[in-house]
């Protein structure tokens, strides 16, 4: 299952999905291997499915892989993992040329001329390499964002043509050339077909043809006159609408025949737009038919018998109904996504074999050799088998005859009828019906007497005998090919429209200029004749408009409405209805604007309209004091008023948001359409505390805050053992602090003084004692003293007992030992008693103040 993060060849890292189609699903990914990002189209399951077509993908797209080309998309490899088949492409970062055209409504001419010229170097590149794309189409254009065009997808169409080869056709539809519509041999001129379309839908939005079904827009492909693209918009100059019309001709030898040539053009259209350079290839009527007698045709059949058939029984012979896709009736089978951003259904030629001349000649060799391999077998096993002996009785029986005037045939044999005029698919039931076969030739011919898409030729007469399973040739009729004179189409509208298309069927056009008041110039009045059809070198009579009088309109602006009269009266035309209204820009009483704008072409006597300044407006200005921003936006702009320069500052007595000031007092008379500023409260000035706060009494602390206009109020009182009792410990407030705010100052308690409970230890050993005073966070003071007690036993303590302070001396009498008492109190030394002296205090010397010692 493809997922996104998943690696493909160890390399490619799948980042996203940007984009799919019918064919495949297209990824951004990352080449790790050459840390480059890259575009990575993954086959859908439907078509990694055929290994036939899987093996003919990977090999188009390698051949399209050797082009290397600015202006085409480059295939970088083509690779498989399991079930998934890949193909790796250069990145484009852009839009395809049909999103462009579709955000612009249609391009302008240079810019079009520029994309179209970029295409046709792509398409040149790959025709000079025998590669033809065959869905040249604005969804396979791509432009890159620094303005590159890219043409994409070389070398899958064919591909896909060898996949859906019984369609007969490939292509999007709305861009197929005729002879892909018809399921011919298509080439490079096929390309520029479909780049002739392209410009077209760049130039004037639309494509030339459209219709309800797929069918309807492939047979106006193969049957209609394109309408010119100047009809729809008359900007566009002779010299690219001449290149569109050789670009998209019926017929692909009248076309460019290379994508050079069409460069050329191209370029010659920038810089003479008007010029007549396109040359047109005339039509030739090709080998003219020949008539065979039917005496002629039995005596080539009965020769051809002699030599060429082969003596099959019906009964042996294995007839397969030929799927003879083509024209409207295939038309009708097929599926067309029309706006699939990736790809169309395609098109393309079911009898079409490799372009290589070599493999057509090996192909040949190979089929000849197989039949007469097959021949020889059915001769052997037949003989043996006893199929070719003669059994006078069989043949009897079996040679039932059928007698048609003076015509006897047999069983195997059939008249030709008559399929003219019927559509491919009952001409096909009835010679199948028969038992003869259906090849319809590729290229369709035109006919006045049959219509576009019926049979107009035969191959044999109607009533020839023929032996069954012959197969027989139809052509198909592309209508008629003279000029249709339709006056609804082209009276009232332009004569060069009428002139481009009438050139392309040679007419002898004769240009009549009457004088008419109501009609512009150059614009058709009537054709003589006014309907029918017209052939080649047939004359037309066409009456055109030379246009009523025309003046140019003078400028009125600034002038007075006596001198706008005066200067309309001087160029004969007429001052027409008088308004008046408001201006910021024209003084009152002067004409500020005009029906017909100055220096237009104007009809003789026509009336102009003009409008008289009254000045500017004035309102009286409102009162924003108060109001906040949107609501001085929304009383302003009610008054015909804007709103200006927006300033803000600190004010404690406006709340935030709300307007102070503004810089036009209210009630003053100003104009529609002035500014007004004004000036908003951000809210109380912002205030910081002093630094050293903590450093402050309480009775200081609060002096200072109250100075800077805050309020003051005493929290808890709390311990501190840094910050001496009575002084500020820490200030608390809510941020920002602004004028106003409380500030509650907490106040140090000063050190914590802790009690603990002493013992009477007197009759003990110090050494045991010490570490229980030390543990209870007193000081130890130890005086020595003769006693006959042994060494070390307490003989007194100061304090005996009781509750006293955390880090309070406890003096100790000790005695050493001695047995000698003293009848005077000794002078006693305080000892401090360190951890490492209490911790074996009895076997250290002690120093004693006794002045016995």
């Amino acid at each position: 299952m493809i997922r996104e993060g998943m690696f493909l060849g160890d390399r490619y890292e799948l980042l996203e999905k940007i984009g799919s189609g019918g064919m495949a699903d297209v990824y951004k990914a990352k080449c790790h291997k050459l840390n480059r990002y890259v575009a990575i189209k993954i086959l859908k399951d439907e078509f990694c499915k055929d290994r036939n077509f899987v093996t003919k993908f990977r090999i188009e797209a390698q051949s399209a892989a050797c082009l290397s080309h600015n202006n085409i998309v480059g295939i970088y490899d083509v690779g498989e993992e399991g079930d998934i088949h890949y193909i790796v492409m250069e990145l484009v970062e852009g839009i395809t040329l049909k999103e462009y055209i579709a955000k612009k409504g249609k391009l302008e001419v240079k810019e079009s001329i520029g994309i179209a010229i970029q295409v046709a170097q792509g398409l040149s590149a790959a025709h000079e390499r025998h590669i033809v794309h065959r869905d040249i189409k604005p969804q396979n254009i791509i432009i890159s964002r620094d303005g590159k065009v890219k043409v994409t997808d070389f070398g899958i169409a064919r591909a896909i043509s060898e996949y859906t080869i019984n369609s007969n056709i490939m292509g999007s539809v709305h861009y197929l050339s005729p002879e892909q519509a018809r399921g011919g041999y298509c080439d490079e001129r096929s390309d520029i077909y479909s780049l002739g379309i392209t410009l077209y839908e760049m130039v004037t939005g639309r494509v030339p043809f459209d219709g309800d079904t797929t069918v309807a827009v492939a047979i106006a492909h193969i049957n209609d006159a394109m309408i010119p693209p100047s009809q729809y918009e008359p900007s566009i100059p002779p010299a690219l609408e001449q290149i569109i019309f050789k670009c998209t001709q019926k017929k692909a030898e009248r076309r460019y025949l290379t994508a050079n040539e069409l460069i050329i053009d191209l370029r010659k259209s920038i810089s003479m737009p008007m010029g007549d350079f396109v040359t047109t290839i005339p039509e030739t009527n090709g080998n003219p038919t020949v008539m065979i007698s039917q005496d002629e045709m039995n005596k080539i059949r009965q020769e051809t018998a002699h030599n060429t058939q082969i003596p099959l029984d019906e009964d042996s012979f294995s007839y397969e109904e030929e799927d003879t896709d083509d024209g409207e009736d295939n038309l009708d089978d097929l599926s067309f996504d029309e706006f699939d951003d990736e790809y169309d259904d395609e098109y393309e030629d079911s009898e079409e074999v490799s372009s290589n001349v070599f493999d057509k000649i090996l192909l040949g060799v190979s089929v000849g050799i197989g039949i007469i391999i097959l021949v020889l077998l059915i001769y052997i096993v037949g003989s043996l088998a006893g199929w070719f002996q003669k059994d006078n009785s069989k043949e009897d029986t079996k040679q039932e005859t059928v007698t048609t005037g003076s015509e006897t045939l047999s069983d195997n044999q059939v008249y030709m009828p008559s399929v003219l005029g019927k559509t491919q698919e009952e001409a096909t039931k009835i010679l199948n019906d028969l038992g003869l076969g259906v090849d319809f030739v590729d290229e369709w011919e035109y006919s006045d007497t049959y219509g576009s898409g019926t049979i107009c030729k035969q191959e044999y007469p109607e009533n020839t005998v023929l032996d069954k399973h012959t197969r027989i040739k139809l052509t198909l009729s592309l209508g008629s090919d003279k000029f249709e004179v339709n006056s609804d189409a082209y009276v009232n509208g332009e004569f060069k429209v009428f002139e481009l298309r009438a050139k392309q069927f040679d007419l002898d056009i004769e240009k009549i200029e009457e004088s008419n008041e109501d009609v512009k110039k150059d614009i058709i009045l009537r054709l003589e004749p006014s309907s029918g059809f017209l052939s080649k070198g047939d004359k037309i009579k066409v009456y055109v408009s030379s246009g009523p009088a025309f003046v140019k309109v003078p400028n009125l602006t600034n002038m007075t409405e006596t001198q706008a009269k005066n200067a309309l009266e001087e160029v004969n035309l007429e001052l027409g209805d008088v308004s008046k209204s408001y201006s910021n820009d024209i003084e009152a009483g002067l004409v500020m604007n005009q029906s017909l704008s100055a220096n237009s072409d104007a009809k003789v006597k026509s009336k102009v309209n003009i409008t008289i300044s009254l000045g500017k407006k004035t309102v009286a200005m409102p009162d924003l004091v108060g109001k906040t921003k949107e609501e001085a936006e929304s009383i302003l702009s009610n008054s015909e008023l804007k709103l200006g320069t927006v300033t803000e500052q600190e004010n404690s007595e406006v709340e935030s948001g709300k307007i102070i000031s503004q810089s036009v007092l209210k009630g003053t008379e100003i104009y529609v359409g002035d500014k007004i500023d004004v000036v908003i409260s951000s809210g109380k000035k912002e205030i910081k505390l002093p630094e050293n706060i903590s450093n402050y009494s309480e009775s200081e602390a609060k002096s200072k805050l109250e100075e800077l206009k805050l309020k003051v109020s005493i929290g808890e009182k709390e311990y501190s053992d840094t910050v001496k009792e009575g002084n500020v410990i820490r200030a608390e407030y809510k941020t920002p602090l602004k004028e106003g705010d409380t500030v509650t100052l907490i106040i140090s308690l000063g050190k914590k003084q802790e009690n603990v409970t002493v013992s009477n230890w007197v009759g003990q050993n110090i050494k045991d004692v010490t570490s229980i005073v030390k543990d209870l966070g007193l000081e130890v003071t130890i005086v020595n003293v003769s006693s006959d007690k042994a060494t070390g036993t307490i003989l007194s303590q100061s304090p005996t007992g009781g509750t006293v302070q955390k880090g309070s001396h406890i003096t100790f009498q000790v005695s050493d030992g001695t047995g000698v008492v003293e009848t005077t109190p000794a002078e006693t030394k305080p000892v401090n008693t360190t951890p490492s002296q209490q911790t074996d205090h009895s076997q250290a010397p002690v120093e004693s103040s006794s002045k016995n010692e």
